[in-house]
């Protein structure tokens, strides 16, 4: 009710008063009627009119506003309802939702602008989700506000966050914004209500108009109940996010993790996936039993036991597990178990997450059977990086010469060689290479404890570190003094062998190629055909001509053999027919009658040397015989020739061994240099042929692939 309404209503009550008051004295006889009076009375009521026809009007006009305000209200109402039902925001899509709500509130409040901001995460900024513009139909997204440049609002924000602003350029809150926004957009008035989660505030709605306007206080709490339905589909949204997290993790934990779940009783109430793979068992077939059934029987007494004691003391027990599988596989897991309480401190269950760890606890196994086997058959040593001694394995000391590793842990390096090379630049250089990351393998020489010399084929290897950083030096040697001997002794005999084969070529060659024919010749010339008969000497001088022969082709391949000797010398190679050649080596020999040899193929050997190869093993195969009719048979296919013989037979294992120079079989009785076999490979090999041979019921049989 105005002012003038009550002053009006007022006065209207005085006239009437006085004009029921004189005609009470006049009813009653307290006073006379008089003409006077009777003016009186029609002055009063002339007076009365007017007053009263405001207070009248005042009313009329006071109920015209109240139905229009009750329909405005009814308006909101209805806006209040159909977002109620907007399914965007039940589904969380607070993007699409904030575009509605900000249309349906500048439509039912008769607002110019309507804006929905959110803080960013340190709460210096707020960010436009959704900008409605009424005259433009349209939404803009992403302006940002900086508390730097508006701290009285973002001030406000936090002490009075409904900041009611009917000038909004003289408000303390918005006057902030008059330059920079409310101006240049034409901003008159602005109503700001808090977006509220989890108690916190994380923005604002904002509704503008672009006219002076006194915000009703129905407008304020229909813009608090607009900002809880977002607050609200804000948590729906936090929650499908969460949701989809949890989701993300399940099926992370599901791929990556074994996961099961017990009552209080330790009886299974869930298993995952990755379980049901990796132990063989379903959920169906666990359920309501305990984690036995994948127990592999092979932990100590007690072990479970000191897991339970971990666990209800609220700690979390982990351990590398070895389970076995429903197939009766064991498998290994890096296993971690935690009771689960109630409120009040009551066992509820366990859970237990385990990562299959099988393969590398296979690697480890792995890596540590190989490291026994090296230690066992290798010399290991390691040192820092500045030479020192952190560890030696017993076969490195029992080949150094000392008894305990206290002996050389912690010293240098340099005390396995001599002072003078341990201050050479070149020692200082193999160290800097192997700290470096340079590989040192290769023969070397070492001083032991008594003073000797250890011959040692050594592999120096630089460690690196998960930092990719090399932190210590390993060597891995293996003594190889005996054979460095052997090899010094066997070059030393290939010296005399090399000068040996020299002069066998020279003088070979003077009495086989040039004395012995003209001998051969000047006896034949000098004896007549009836001295010959007459001293019968026929025989004799035909098996000395055959002898002289196969002498010639015996230097032949001595002289191919011996060639061979010279640097970077290439066989020389003919392309032959291998029986033709062979029939013809044998020719002059005593024992052909014994070699047969089928349709062997046409390629490419050295003719004296290949044949002096063959000749070895057929020698070989008739020597080592102890048949009544000893033979030897030469075939081949497309790939093999093959040598088969009759006699005592060697397996491959005796025969790589008779291979190696100077070695005989223990207990031959036959006679021998032990090196015809090993030149007989040799041949085979520089034609680029492989050897090979198997023991048969009743012989060898041996392989030689040409192709």
């Amino acid at each position: 009710m105005t002012n003038l309404s009550k002053i009006s209503l007022i006065i209207s009550i005085i006239i009437m008063v006085i004009f029921f008051t004189t005609q009470s004295l006049l009813v009653f006889n307290f006073i006379k009627y008089i003409d006077e009076i009777g003016y009186f009375g029609y002055a009063c009521f002339l007076a009365f009119l007017p007053f009263f026809g405001v207070v009248v009007l005042e009313y009329l006009k006071r109920n015209k506003k109240g139905k229009e305000r009750s329909l405005y209200v009814k308006k909101l109402n209805e806006t209040l309802i159909s977002q109620s039902h907007n399914s965007l925001f039940y589904e969380g899509d607070t993007t699409e939702g904030a575009k509605v709500l900000t249309k349906e509130v500048s439509d039912s409040i008769g607002a110019d602008r309507c804006s929905i901001w959110l803080y960013n995460k340190d709460k210096t900024a707020i960010i436009c989700e959704q900008l409605y513009i009424k005259s433009e139909d349209a939404w803009h997204q992403n302006i940002t506000l900086y508390k730097k440049d508006f701290r009285p609002y973002f001030l406000s924000l936090l002490i009075n966050p409904i900041i009611i602003a009917n000038d909004a350029e003289t408000h303390s809150a918005t006057s902030c914004f008059t330059e920079g926004y409310l101006k240049p957009l034409g901003v008159k008035s602005m109503l700001d209500v808090p977006v509220v989660y989890r108690g916190e505030t994380i923005g604002v709605i904002c509704i503008e108009s672009l006219t002076l306007r006194e915000w009703d206080k129905v407008e304020v709490d229909f813009a608090q109940l607009l900002s809880s339905l977002y607050t609200f589909a804000y948590s729906v949204k936090e929650g499908n996010d969460l949701s989809r997290r949890n989701k993300e993790t399940e099926k992370f934990l599901n791929t990556a993790a074994i996961i099961s779940i017990t009552d209080n009783k330790g009886k299974i109430t869930y298993v995952n996936d990755k379980f049901e793979e990796v132990s063989g068992w379903t959920l169906k077939e666990v359920m309501g039993k305990d984690h036995s059934i994948v127990n592999s029987d092979t932990q100590p007494e007690g072990y479970w036991g000191k897991m339970y004691q971990t666990v209800m003391k609220g700690e979390i027990w982990n351990d590398v597990v070895t389970n076995k599988s429903k197939s009766g596989e064991f498998y290994y897991v890096d296993t971690y178990i935690k009771a689960r309480f109630d409120k009040d401190g009551k066992l509820e269950g366990f859970s237990s997450i385990r990562q299959d760890v099988t393969d590398l606890k296979k690697k480890e196994v792995e890596i540590r059977n190989r490291m026994n086997a090296i230690n066992k058959s290798n010399a290991v040593i390691e040192f820092d990086l500045n030479g020192n001694i952190i560890f030696a394995n017993e076969l490195f000391l029992n080949t150094m010469g000392y008894s305990t590793i206290d002996e050389v842990v912690g010293k240098h390096h340099s005390m396995f060689i001599d002072e003078e090379h341990s201050k050479s630049d070149e020692y200082r250089l193999f160290w800097d290479k192997l700290k470096g990351g340079t590989l040192f393998t290769g023969e070397v020489n070492r001083i032991k404890k008594d003073g000797s010399l250890v011959y040692l084929q050594a592999t120096y290897n630089p460690i690196v570190g998960l930092d990719g950083k090399i932190y210590r030096i390993m060597k891995i040697a293996t003594d190889i003094t005996s054979s460095y001997e052997q090899r010094r002794e066997i070059e030393k005999k290939n010296t005399y062998l090399e000068h040996a084969a020299k002069i066998l070529r020279h003088d070979m060659h003077s009495g086989i190629n040039t004395y012995m024919p003209r001998g051969l010749n000047s006896l034949e010339r000098r004896l007549k055909p009836e001295d010959i008969t007459d001293l019968k000497i026929e025989a004799p001088i035909r098996m000395i001509k055959e002898g002289l022969k196969h002498s010639q082709k015996v230097y032949k391949g001595v002289y191919e053999f011996t060639n061979l000797v010279k640097k970077d010398v290439v066989l020389n190679k003919t392309e032959c027919n291998l029986k033709d050649i062979l029939n013809d080596y044998l020719s002059s020999t005593a024992y052909s009658s014994q070699v047969i040899i089928d349709e062997l193929p046409t390629i490419e050997v050295n003719e004296a040397l290949f044949c002096t190869a063959i000749d070895n093993l057929i020698r070989n195969g008739l020597k080592y015989n102890d048949s009544d009719t000893k033979f030897v048979k030469i075939n081949s296919d497309k790939s093999y020739l093959y040598i088969q013989d009759n006699g005592r037979g060697i397996t491959q294992e005796d025969f790589n061994h008779l291979c190696k120079p100077y070695t005989r079989k223990e207990g031959q009785k036959e006679s021998g240099t032990g090196l015809g076999l090993n030149i007989c490979v040799a041949i085979l090999e520089e034609h680029g042929f492989e050897i090979t041979c198997e023991k048969n019921e009743i012989g060898t049989k041996m392989k030689i692939k040409i192709k």
